[in-house]
C-alpha cells in the first residue's frame, strides 16, 4: 500500500498541470490555477506576467500549432517540495526531449511552482522558469 504524502500530492499536481499544457489542455490548466496566477518566463519576456488569460492563450497557441506534438518525454528531475500551513512550493528541473527531423533534442528547464490550499483544493498561484541548459 503505497501512502500518499503532501509532497507526493504535489509533485502529481505539478505533473498534471504539465501534461494539460503538453496536451494544449487549456481549461484543466486554468482550472489547477488560481486566477490570480503571476509568473516570471524567461523564454517568453523579462517581465511577469499576471493574470491567467496569456497562459490559457499560450497553450490554445502551441496546440493550434502543433509545436507540443514534437515532445516525445519529460521528465520532473529531483522534486523538492516545501510545505507551509496553506501553502506549497516545489522546485525541480523538467528535462524535455523532442523529436526534430531526424534527431533528438533535449532542453532542461529549473522551475519553481508555488501553491495555496483553499475550499477548493491547491491551486497554482505562481511558477518561475529558466533555461538549465
Amino acid at each position: 500500500m503505497q501512502i500518499i504524502t503532501i509532497e507526493n500530492e504535489i509533485v502529481e499536481l505539478t505533473r498534471t498541470i504539465l501534461e494539460a499544457i503538453h496536451k494544449g489542455d487549456s481549461q484543466k490548466y486554468a482550472d489547477l490555477c488560481d486566477s490570480s496566477l503571476t509568473a516570471f518566463e524567461t523564454d517568453v519576456g523579462p517581465h511577469r506576467i499576471d493574470g491567467i488569460d496569456f497562459h490559457r492563450d499560450l497553450i490554445n497557441a502551441m496546440h493550434a500549432s502543433s509545436e507540443h506534438r514534437t515532445l516525445i518525454h519529460y521528465e520532473i528531475i529531483h522534486p523538492f517540495v516545501h510545505l507551509f500551513s496553506d501553502g506549497a512550493i516545489i522546485a525541480y528541473t523538467r528535462l524535455m526531449t523532442y523529436q526534430t527531423n531526424d534527431r533528438i533534442e533535449f532542453q532542461a528547464w529549473n522551475e519553481t511552482r508555488a501553491y495555496r490550499k483553499s475550499n477548493d483544493g491547491w491551486r497554482m498561484v505562481h511558477f518561475h522558469r529558466s533555461s538549465a541548459d
